[in-house]
């Protein structure tokens, strides 16, 4: 998926795991948090948001095991877990990790999927959008929008497109 569906895909997921967790929805540190997390798996390609911010780490990455390996596997799951065991679910690691799972869960609707048993090189997909298709955004339209929904965030007073 684009760089800006993972945004909108782990900011969604993040509001609605913290309307579940009874904490505030739409709170924008939060959010960002999620937005960030989204975008860290693709630390491992140096032309992605997160690659560009991060070369040091990105380009021997990618070299070691280039894209969609180790970031996007069940190691880097068990990781997620480890960070909230270490930290908790405070403030910042609990968004940032449902906005890094939320980007493994997106990448697995699209054909090229997740290496998920890495290093093995089986992949696992739902095989439901292309990145950058019209049903990609439709899909991440949808997902924002149960999202905003679930998460109780009132949309009535958006200003109505003009057609």
């Amino acid at each position: 998926m684009m760089a800006g569906s993972h945004v909108a895909v782990g900011a969604a997921l993040w509001a609605v795991t913290a309307r579940a967790a009874g904490l505030e929805a739409a709170e924008p540190q939060a959010l960002g948090a999620a937005a960030l997390g989204a975008l860290l798996p693709d630390i491992d390609h140096p032309q992605s948001w997160a690659g560009r911010k991060m070369r040091v780490v990105s380009v021997p990455l990618s070299m070691l095991v280039g894209h969609r390996g180790v970031t996007h596997s069940a190691l880097a799951i068990l990781g997620c877990l480890a960070l909230l065991a270490v930290m908790g679910v405070g403030w910042l690691a609990a968004p940032v990790v449902v906005g890094y799972l939320s980007h493994l869960l997106a990448d697995s609707l699209t054909p090229s999927g997740v290496p998920l048993l890495w290093p093995n090189k089986r992949r696992f997909s739902l095989n439901l959008c292309r990145t950058g298709s019209v049903v990609e955004i439709a899909l991440v339209a949808a997902i924002v929008a149960a999202g905003g929904w679930a998460a109780g965030i009132d949309l009535s007073n958006l200003p109505k497109p003009r057609l």
